[in-house]
């Protein structure tokens, strides 16, 4: 079932439920996820995720709270890079690199249109040149919660040039509802991640997590460790899986992307959020399923290269559980 009512003057609010009542609220505001209810082991439901009560409040903070981001998630470095034989200069929104996608996606309005009873569909044109990026670019990003508890996040898209994309959603995860993230328990289906230099760009090596704080293959709890790092899926199986032991909430993910940025929010500073919580380092985390950082400067990377007409599609399904 879904719903629909204003989100502030300018924006909806569309609310999908499933026979188990788990609901989930997006807006066409970034594509952007304002809240998902998920019951505890007692049966009582919880937001699990971070957000703001206005849409004001997503246009004027950082942090990209749930919103869709693009057209490149996470970093590219020096705000360039060569495709064919052409240079292309992008917006630069992290000292002299980009990070997701410069302007971006995330305070966009998008297209939106209900598909049933269970899904809602965003599309978004990003003209050629936008951000620097080569390409009249067609998106969309449609949100399905099934009857299994499954949310299904699905893109598609296609460019009348080459160019490259990486897309994904940047939604803090809380299973508990509340506090910190410092112990739930993560396991990260990676035996190698990209190691980084001193402005979170990749040097170039895949090197295997064992022995470091990056290695998640064995369920253990995040604790304090500020984590914003790439790990290179190992393709089989859940990409990562994520419990809150109190309230006995579980996720699993998988995806058919490459990678996946743990992130633990480091760097949100201190900030008012929905229904009166107070956010700040630690308050969540994202596991944001895309291809590798810097991939358009790395040719040894999965390829990020959408050709001129190729139609892309990727999907990743979180499944909710409790335990």
């Amino acid at each position: 079932m879904i719903s629909v009512e204003d989100f502030g003057e300018a924006y909806s609010k569309f609310t999908i439920e499933n026979k188990n009542r788990l609901r989930i609220s997006v807006t066409e505001l970034g594509a952007t996820v304002l809240s998902l209810l998920l019951p505890d082991r007692e049966g009582a439901f919880a937001d699990v995720v971070l957000g703001y009560d206005s849409p004001e409040e997503y246009l004027t903070n950082d942090g990209y709270l749930g919103a869709t981001v693009g057209r490149y998630a996470n970093r590219i470095s020096g705000a360039g890079f060569t495709l064919g034989e052409r240079e292309y200069h992008l917006t630069a929104n992290e000292g002299e690199n980009t990070l997701h996608g410069g302007t971006g996606f995330n305070r966009r309005r998008f297209f939106a249109e209900c598909v049933g009873d269970d899904t809602v569909v965003f599309s978004l044109t990003d003209e050629d040149g936008a951000d620097g990026f080569p390409g009249n670019l067609r998106v969309q990003v449609s949100y399905t919660l099934t009857d299994g508890d499954e949310l299904v996040l699905a893109y598609t898209a296609v460019s009348d040039k080459d160019t490259v994309l990486s897309m994904c959603s940047h939604s803090y995860f809380n299973l508990r509802g509340e506090g910190r993230i410092h112990d739930h328990e993560l396991m990260i289906n990676a035996d190698r991640y990209t190691p980084v230099d001193g402005k979170l760009i990749p040097t170039g090596e895949l090197r295997p997590v064992a022995g470091t704080s990056m290695d998640f293959r064995i369920m253990r709890k995040v604790g304090t460790e500020n984590y914003d790092i790439n790990l290179a899926l190992n393709g089989d199986g859940a990409c990562a899986e994520l419990y809150e032991p109190i309230s006995g909430r579980f996720m699993s993910i998988t995806t058919d992307m490459p990678g996946v940025q743990l992130y633990t929010a480091g760097f949100l500073s201190e900030r008012k959020g929905k229904n009166g919580a107070r956010y700040d380092a630690g308050s969540g985390l994202c596991l944001e399923t895309q291809f590798f950082p810097d991939s358009p400067n790395r040719p040894e990377f999965p390829s990020c290269v959408l050709e001129k007409n190729r139609i892309f599609v990727k999907k990743t399904v979180y499944s909710f559980s409790v335990k």
